[in-house]
């Protein structure tokens, strides 16, 4: 399953494992949108696991960004690798995400905002 969830009192922490394209970008939309039902505001992405990403998975991260920020939530992604950091930096997306090399970083600054 390219796409599982974590749970931690108001924090959940997405996981992607494999490319982020338009079939993992729908998945990881639905996970997102089962937390947020289930009241989680702080969102971790992480995508250490991550293999590639086209335009249609890091739209997915925009929208899921904008639903999150809509109800005053906080997203981060944490892990990124070297390649997929490369195009956040050249799409200027690194500005619209929080983005962490670890896990502990990002969850620190997630429950530091609450």
């Amino acid at each position: 399953m390219p796409v599982t969830t974590q749970e931690d009192g108001m924090l959940a922490t997405v996981f992607v494992d494999g490319a982020l394209d338009s079939q993992t970008g729908s998945a990881l939309d639905g996970s997102t949108r089962t937390v947020m039902d289930k009241g989680h505001r702080r969102l971790l992405v992480n995508l250490q696991k991550t293999k590639q990403a086209n335009s249609a998975g890091l739209e997915s991260l925009v929208k899921i960004a904008s639903q999150v920020t809509a109800v005053g939530g906080r997203l981060a992604l944490v892990g990124p690798p070297p390649l997929l950091l490369d195009i956040l930096r050249a799409t200027r997306l690194e500005r619209r995400f929080a983005v962490f090399e670890s896990t502990e970083q990002a969850m620190q600054n997630l429950r530091m905002e609450s």
